[in-house]
C-alpha cells in the first residue's frame, strides 16, 4: 500500500481540485475564484505525490504538465478579465503567473526542454520584464511590483536550476546593488510624490529579490 501513496495523492489531488472547481463554479456562476480555489486544493496533493514518487515523470510527463499549467493560466487570466473587468490586467497576470509557476517549476526540474533560450538569456529576459513592472508600479498599482518580483525571481531560479551559478562575490554585489536601487527608488518616489504604497512595494522588491535568491539557492553556492 505504501508504494501506491504517490499515485493515490495525485488522484486525490486531481479529484478534489476538479470537484472544488466544478462545485464552486456551479454554485457561484463564475469561474475565476472557483478555479483558483481548485488549484489551491489540487497542487499540494500533486506536489506531495511528486516528492514521494521515485519516478514522477512516468505518470506526469513534464511537457504535458507544463501545457496543462499554461492552459490553466490562460483560462485564469481570461476568467479574471471577463468576469471582473474592474480587477485590471496586472492582478489577472499575477493570478495566472501563480497558477503557471508550479507546473513550470516541475517541467524545469525534470527537463521538459521547451525553452529555446539559454539560462542567461532567460534570466536577462525575466529581469527585464520584472524591472518593467517594478518601474511602472507607481503608475499602475502595488501588485505590479509584486508581479515584477515574482517574474524576476522566477527567471533567476530557472537559470540556477539550469546551471547558472553566481560566485559569492557576485552574490554580494547583487545584494548591495539591490539595496542601493531600492533606496534610490524610495527617494525618487518621495521626491516626485508618487503613490507611497506602490513606491514602497517597488523599493522593497528590489531590496528583497537578490537576498531571497541567495537564500533559496545557498545549498548550491560555489
Amino acid at each position: 500500500m505504501a508504494e501506491r501513496v504517490p499515485e493515490f495523492a495525485l488522484l486525490i489531488g486531481v479529484f478534489l481540485g476538479l470537484s472544488a472547481t466544478v462545485s464552486a463554479a456551479v454554485l457561484t456562476g463564475a469561474l475565476f475564484r472557483p478555479l483558483l480555489f481548485g488549484v489551491v486544493v489540487c497542487y499540494p496533493f500533486v506536489a506531495f505525490g511528486i516528492v514521494r514518487s521515485d519516478g514522477p515523470t512516468e505518470a506526469l510527463p513534464p511537457r504535458v504538465i507544463l501545457g496543462i499549467g499554461v492552459a490553466l493560466g490562460v483560462v485564469t487570466m481570461g476568467a479574471a478579465l471577463l468576469e471582473r473587468p474592474s480587477v485590471g490586467l496586472v492582478p489577472a497576470l499575477l493570478a495566472a503567473t501563480v497558477v503557471v509557476l508550479p507546473p513550470a517549476a516541475y517541467a524545469t526540474r525534470f527537463g521538459a526542454g521547451v525553452n529555446p533560450l539559454s539560462p542567461m538569456q532567460t534570466l536577462v529576459a525575466a529581469v527585464a520584464v520584472g524591472a518593467t513592472f517594478l518601474a511602472f508600479a507607481p503608475l499602475l498599482e502595488t501588485l505590479s511590483a509584486v508581479l515584477g518580483l515574482v517574474i524576476g525571481l522566477s527567471g533567476a531560479l530557472y537559470a540556477d536550476a539550469r546551471g547558472f551559478r553566481p560566485t559569492y562575490r557576485q552574490q554580494r554585489i547583487g545584494i548591495v546593488a539591490g539595496v542601493l536601487l531600492g533606496l534610490s527608488v524610495a527617494v525618487f518616489g518621495l521626491a516626485m510624490r508618487l503613490p507611497l504604497d506602490a513606491t514602497t512595494a517597488a523599493a522593497a522588491s528590489l531590496v528583497v529579490a537578490p537576498s531571497l535568491f541567495v537564500a533559496l539557492t545557498r545549498g548550491r553556492r560555489r
